[in-house]
């Protein structure tokens, strides 16, 4: 089962990343127009790794809680063999 507790730490750790991939351009710590410092590609690299783990990781969890949800509601074959 899937808490809500675990969906929130997932959204958490996408915004972290998306953070991450932002952050040197917000705070203007790589300069416009010159090559990309190390701190910059660690951050970027870092971030986009963390954005994609959270967005996978979300979709995951809430096809998983579809599945639970489905499987739990009575199909109609299941009526027909009742009757």
């Amino acid at each position: 089962m899937v808490s809500r507790l675990s969906m929130g730490a997932l959204v958490i750790v996408f915004l972290t990343g998306a953070w991450l991939i932002a952050a040197p351009f917000a705070l203007r710590f790589q300069p416009s127009g010159a090559g990309w410092i190390d701190a910059s590609r660690m951050d970027v690299a870092v971030g986009g790794v963390l954005a994609v783990a959270g967005f996978a990781g979300f979709f995951v969890a809430l096809a998983g809680r579809v599945r639970e949800l489905y499987t739990r509601v009575p199909g109609p074959e299941s009526q027909a063999v009742r009757k």
